[in-house]
């Protein structure tokens, strides 16, 4: 039997004998949080929302804070980690 010392293996090929996730590194400029300016679909009213960038572009909901409606949050975010544009729509369509 062959057995590889964890020392000679990179950190992905660790990842993958344990099961792990892989653990987001960023860059020296990445930026892990940022500021969005999000319409609600349903009152119209404006409000900023902190958007997390490590997970890349996806979808989730977020309640409006003035009508307590459900938005469906779609992010679109680059393979530098910007978020490149953030789009919302009403649950109910």
């Amino acid at each position: 039997m062959r057995t590889n010392r964890i020392e000679q293996m990179d950190n992905a090929r660790i990842d993958l004998l344990y099961g792990l996730e892989p653990v987001f590194q960023p860059g020296a400029h990445a930026v892990l949080e940022t500021w969005a300016d999000l319409d609600c679909p349903y009152c119209g009213e404006s409000s900023r929302l902190s958007v997390d960038l490590t997970d890349q572009s996806r979808s989730f909901i977020e309640d409006c804070e003035v009508c307590c409606q459900p938005i469906q949050v779609t992010l679109h975010v680059d393979d530098s980690g910007r978020l490149r544009q953030l789009s919302t729509r009403r649950m109910d369509d």
